[in-house]
């Protein structure tokens, strides 16, 4: 099989699963009322919103109309997009460990639910935004699948505003749980495991 149609098959596979575990996740969520919810249009969200629609629609013209984007391809070792897929695999993998650990609790939308837990398990017992870190991830992944520059870019471009949203989410649960989440943020990273130093 020609090498450029396998890996726009391999790209197209990788979201297909990634969608398809967000969708289903997120339906579980549908008629659920929540106690609080804030609706944030500050200066982060509004960027990120604008990286997301300029990232998709250069998705589709990847997958649709190649030739529209082929000036922004650029040649690299076959092993760099195999990093990718392998990338990507592990995105996923922490894709549904992280919503089967968030059950009921996850919300697409900065919310406070009903009967609210604090969740400390699974990849929450090192990290307080796992998802975050799976969205930049895959993003990166897939831009390595596609040996596209442009996408590569704008997958770079996405993890910039995930700093300031996770600083909101922060806030929030704060509000929530007082100093019970202050310390589970001494316990935590933000995006990364803290690294404990021995006594």
């Amino acid at each position: 099989m020609e090498e450029e149609l396998l890996f726009r098959l391999l790209f197209i596979g990788m979201y297909g699963i990634f969608a398809t575990i967000r969708v289903y996740f997120r339906s579980q969520t549908l008629g659920r009322e929540s106690e609080e919810e804030r609706s944030l249009m500050d200066a982060p969200t509004i960027f990120l919103s604008i990286v997301i629609v300029g990232y998709f629609a250069t998705i589709f013209i990847y997958l649709l109309l190649p030739d529209w984007i082929f000036w922004a391809h650029f040649d690299y070792s076959i092993l760099i997009r195999w990093s990718g897929v392998v990338l990507g695999s592990l995105s996923i993998g922490l894709l549904v460990w992280t919503h089967r650990t968030l059950g009921r609790q996850y919300a697409a939308r900065l919310e406070i639910q009903q009967d609210h837990k604090l969740i400390e398990s699974g990849p929450y017992a090192r990290v307080r935004h796992p998802m975050y870190v799976i969205f930049i991830l895959f993003s990166l992944a897939v831009a390595l699948i596609s040996a596209n520059w442009l996408i590569l870019i704008l997958a770079i471009l996405i993890a910039i505003p995930f700093h300031w949203i996770s600083q909101n989410e922060d806030q929030m649960l704060i509000g929530q749980f007082g100093d019970e989440y202050l310390d589970y943020m001494k316990r935590t990273g933000r995006f990364l495991p803290q690294i404990r130093r021995k006594d």
